[in-house]
């Protein structure tokens, strides 16, 4: 009997606790947004280089905007963004750096940002170009 009485208790604590984590992802609210550009065309660039440029991103909704996390395809590229929720109107910078070293060839590396914004509460913005390659220098017995 006691163990049906804590197997019963139990359950009930779960499906509480459930219930509750349903209500508090209910309770923020969803707002749109704006990404301008979406994705960062940078052409050709040499192997080795740190490409800096940003992202612009306005709160079009009716609701505050926040970016719960951030995750980059790659570790070459690092991401500063804002940390504090974007009013409706506003509009932030999201910076990146990205560093070509050991790539070479078409690069498009994706950056996916978790947010609260509708549909999919998540946008995903890309950085697009090519990177030539060093050439390596030849060996004077003419091996590489």
């Amino acid at each position: 009997m006691k163990i049906l009485i804590h197997l019963s208790l139990w359950v009930l604590l779960l499906s509480t606790g459930r219930a509750l984590t349903a209500q508090n992802a209910d309770l923020q609210e969803k707002t749109t947004v704006q990404w301008v550009p979406d994705t960062l065309f940078f052409g050709e660039i040499h192997e080795g280089i740190i490409l800096l440029d940003s992202f612009k991103v306005t709160n079009t909704g009716e609701h505050p905007y926040i970016i719960r996390s951030v995750k980059a395809s790659c570790d070459c590229t690092v991401l500063r963004y804002p940390k504090e929720p974007l009013a409706p109107g506003q509009t932030a910078t999201f910076r990146i750096e990205f560093d070509s070293a050991g790539k070479a060839g078409d690069a498009l590396p994706g950056i996916v940002v978790y947010d609260n914004s509708r549909p999919n509460m998540r946008h995903i913005l890309y950085l697009s170009g090519y990177i030539i390659p060093r050439k390596k220098p030849k060996n004077p017995t003419g091996g590489y």
